[in-house]
């Protein structure tokens, strides 16, 4: 039987969030479901459903989501987007027709936080990743129940600038991401999506965007020179669409205090020898070794 996570440590992120536009007031409601196809999860969410272990029972004192239904993971993934590249392919998201001027025109964003396995658990789990935790197993469907939805006021502020797929096309990344990934993380849906805030305000640059980024928007970097921009290189992974234009950005972290991610670790090798990390590749002779990165008028929206 699986153990809850212990108590142990906090959050070792920054202390304030920097200010950001309130979106518009919240109103509870169920996925789209046109938006909730195998075909668009596969193509919005990536990761082959094979790979992970889904539907991990419920503990019947278990009170919120996952909390102690949740399997031992060592590792969480902080899945980054590049929205000018993301909306060159689905111009006609919420998301995609508000980017011109945006935050996310600019800067990375939050696609999700993703407890995953280290490669000695993979082995054991046969698994890379536990999904749908905590009895949530119908809410893999098109139709899932309503209570699959986490309440959109546990959702903050400023989720709106940092991953404002949350909070547009009726909250579908929010109703994805917590029974999907949020539920095996054993924390409540509002610590869920501030762990995933505080996880991209750690990293480097201008609210979670390295400054080599926003200085080569339209360009092209050196494969080289993007990872060293992060630090810590190896907690790093880059996804590159077939023409080498940046697409996602992965970063690595440990788990602590009630499932929160702490400090950046080295990422799995099921995580770079994965189509996250399609940038690199081979590391001796990476698929591209120089990374360009759209802009809006290049790369669709607004």
């Amino acid at each position: 039987m699986w153990l809850c996570l212990v108590i142990v440590q906090g959050c070792r992120t920054r202390p304030e969030t920097p200010p950001a536009p309130t979106p518009a007031a919240k109103v509870a409601t169920t996925r789209p479901l046109d938006q909730a196809t195998a075909e668009a999860l596969d193509i919005e969410f990536g990761r082959p459903q094979a790979t992970a272990c889904n539907c991990f029972a419920a503990d019947p004192s278990a009170t919120d989501g996952g909390a102690c239904a949740t399997p031992r993971f060592g590792a969480y993934l902080l899945a980054l987007t590049w929205a000018p590249n993301f909306c060159s392919g689905h111009p006609d998201k919420e998301q995609c027709r508000q980017l011109k001027g945006s935050f996310a025109a600019t800067h990375l964003t939050i696609h999700g936080l993703w407890p995953q396995f280290t490669d000695a658990e993979e082995q054991q789990q046969r698994c890379a990743y536990p999904a749908y935790c905590g009895g949530l197993c119908e809410c893999r469907s098109r139709n899932a129940p309503s209570h699959c939805f986490p309440d959109p006021s546990t959702i903050p502020d400023t989720m709106g600038t940092y991953g404002p797929g949350f909070v547009t096309d009726n909250f579908f990344l929010a109703n994805h991401e917590w029974p999907k990934h949020g539920s095996c993380t054993g924390m409540d849906a509002r610590s869920y999506f501030s762990s995933s805030i505080d996880a991209l305000l750690s990293l480097p640059g201008d609210q979670g965007t390295p400054a080599l980024l926003r200085d080569n928007i339209g360009g092209g970097v050196p494969l080289s020179e993007l990872r060293s921009a992060f630090g810590a290189e190896d907690s790093v992974a880059f996804g590159c669409d077939p023409r080498c234009n940046l697409s996602a950005v992965t970063v690595c972290f440990g788990v602590g205090d009630q499932g929160r991610p702490t400090t950046r670790i080295p990422c799995p090798r099921n995580v770079t020898d994965s189509s996250s990390n399609s940038c690199v590749g081979d590391p001796q002779r990476p698929r591209c070794p120089t990374v360009s990165l759209q802009a809006v008028s290049s790369g669709g929206g607004g």
